[in-house]
């Protein structure tokens, strides 16, 4: 029986994990060494719901210069389609040989969202599509109001069948009877 009980809390545990999947932490890659244009593009994101953070990085092939006055500008849109593509100016910011550009996106639902980032200079542009997912910022939710206090629940549980299975012993045995034995 026990083990059975200790299975299924097991077994729930890890179904509702799934549902508590969030992107917490530094923003990742979703396109990297991508040629495009005069350039080599990577496009990192934190896609957070509410306000997700793009990040296009920018550098010059092999022995050739990063042109300057670039343009970029990240486009995102729905998968579904439901809403309009929304365009987003990207900032300059200098970066080690390269070049940065960033720019806040909002995200008003999670879902597959399609990303398309422009690049526009003196030299030539060109664009980069991708997709990314939004998820929740760091948050699960009110499915937390469950999953939190399952380990609770779990060790309250435990410590009372332990004491159920003692008093039981007890009641067998006697006080002055050997140890008793672990429950199982």
């Amino acid at each position: 029986m026990f083990r059975k009980t200790l299975t299924l809390l097991l077994l729930a545990g890890a179904g509702l994990a799934g549902l508590a999947e969030a992107h917490v932490g530094p923003p990742f890659p979703i396109l990297e060494n991508q040629k495009v244009g005069p350039y080599v593009a990577a496009i990192w994101t934190d896609p957070d719901i509410g306000t997700a953070t793009f990040y296009v990085m920018l550098e010059a092939p092999q022995g050739q210069r990063l042109p300057e006055k670039t343009r970029v500008r990240v486009a995102v849109q729905p998968v579904s389609k439901r809403l309009h593509e929304v365009t987003y100016e990207a900032v300059y910011q200098p970066a080690d040989g390269a070049a940065r550009y960033y720019t806040p996106v909002e995200f008003d639902r999670g879902e597959m969202w399609k990303v398309r980032v422009l690049l526009d200079g003196p030299a030539g542009g060109g664009v980069l599509t991708s997709q990314v997912e939004a998820t929740p910022a760091g948050s699960i939710g009110p499915i937390g109001l469950v999953l939190y206090p399952i380990p609770f629940l779990a060790m309250g549980f435990l410590w009372w069948r332990a004491a159920y299975k003692r008093r039981q012993w007890v009641r067998e045995h006697g006080e002055g009877g050997k140890r008793a034995p672990v429950a199982g």
